[in-house]
């Protein structure tokens, strides 16, 4: 039994990452957009700890919850940030 390969793509199919308006990013887009590998955010993603939806058989990330997400994610805010530099600098 031989398995098929898909066919080649053409000149000037594209072949990078998927974005629909920028408001919908496949995982390639995401995880160049989170900083991230292609792996690591599938691995998120597995044990969903990245918001996500899937569309037929694709993993489709809405850019606007990304964006909230980072915002959740826990750490210092640039306020905190600011303030603390001018505590340490007695000001």
């Amino acid at each position: 039994m031989t398995t098929k390969t898909p066919p080649r793509k053409r000149p000037g199919q594209g072949c990078g990452p998927h974005s629909y308006n920028g408001a919908v990013l496949d995982v390639r887009g995401a995880a160049a957009f989170l900083g991230t590998t292609e792996k690591t955010l599938r691995g998120l993603i597995a044990r969903q700890l990245v918001p996500y939806r899937r569309l037929n058989s694709r993993i489709i990330l809405v850019r606007s919850e990304l964006e909230r997400f980072l915002v959740d994610l826990p750490g210092v805010t640039i306020d905190e940030a600011k303030l603390n530099l001018e505590i340490r600098h007695g000001r």
